[in-house]
């Protein structure tokens, strides 16, 4: 089994999985070649010759990133998911398990946001560009499957967080740029600004439960699913969470001239369900075992 992008967030935790699970793993990252050049996904993936691949690297960033960095999103995305799936194509991989976002989903899609409205409208403009290219790859898999029957999985992972992510202030997701935030308002005693209103909400999943859900999904599941837990909290409850673990002092401040993003998200997780998964960590105690990470392995961590 191959894994593209094994040494982010997800694909740590995947690795220890899958291995723990008796699986022959091949942990590939960017510093094993560029995914966006055809030649070096083929060599990489041919090289290995999986009977599985799961392909989770990806130019990922948080909302301010990707609101900024449209075009990028789309073409390192759509040139990185074409080229892997092609190349996995060519060594005849049995399964192909590709990481999705929830930024698929539009806002007219009806809540709870259910796989079958992936395609119901525009994804939110925030997230155009990178929605659009997770959406091409599902549509390349679906056409790869009807053609040359390879079984596929793709999972539209909701907000992912846990050690060893990427804490990125500026461009980052919000949990761990809120982590980085925190951390540096309590060893500075100072407050905290937290960008937006506060009331959005999302659905957060701590990386060794997308890592098991992964493997079920690679075992037992063929098509397009939700991974999230079914429970969504606003990101005002997340940080007054952080808040209390992190031991925060001062105030937090809300910045409403920066946007929001998508309003609502509530994901259906019927499917996911049926496959006997279920969150084993709560928010509260995932942002635990995150933070004391942070604590632990500041300032050497990915930015």
């Amino acid at each position: 089994m191959l894994i593209t992008g094994a040494a982010g967030v997800v694909g740590s935790a995947l690795v220890s999985e899958l291995s723990d699970a008796g699986y022959a793993v091949v942990a590939t990252s960017s510093s094993d070649g560029d995914l966006r050049v055809l030649e070096e996904a083929e060599r990489i993936i041919g090289d290995a010759s999986p009977e599985i691949v799961v392909h989770l690297a990806a130019r990922v960033h948080g909302l301010m990133g990707n609101i900024h960095a449209q075009g990028r999103a789309y073409l390192d995305n759509i040139r990185m998911n074409t080229n892997v799936v092609e190349a996995a194509r060519k060594v005849g991989v049995k399964k192909f398990v590709g990481m999705g976002s929830t930024a698929v989903y539009s806002d007219v899609a009806p809540l709870p946001m259910a796989e079958e409205s992936i395609w119901s409208g525009p994804p939110h403009g925030s997230e155009a560009g990178y929605a659009h290219a997770k959406r091409a790859m599902i549509a390349q898999l679906e056409a790869y499957h009807h053609e040359y029957g390879m079984d596929f999985a793709v999972a539209l992972s909701t907000n992912l967080y846990g050690p060893g992510d990427r804490f990125d202030e500026a461009k980052g997701h919000v949990l761990p740029s809120l982590v980085s935030k925190f951390h540096r308002a309590v060893t500075t005693g100072t407050d905290v600004t937290v960008w937006g209103t506060g009331t959005p909400t999302r659905d957060f999943v701590y990386s060794s439960d997308a890592a098991r859900a992964l493997r079920m999904i690679i075992e037992g599941f063929t098509g397009v699913i939700n991974l999230a837990t079914g429970t969504s909290v606003t990101i005002r409850e997340a940080a007054e969470t952080l808040q209390k673990v992190s031991g925060l002092q001062g105030d937090i401040q809300w910045d409403a001239s920066k946007p929001d993003g998508q309003h609502t998200r509530a994901y259906d997780v019927t499917k996911i369900r049926a496959l006997g998964w279920e969150p084993a960590v709560d928010l509260a105690e995932g942002l635990e075992q995150t933070y004391r990470w942070y604590e632990s392995h500041y300032p050497a961590v990915r930015r």
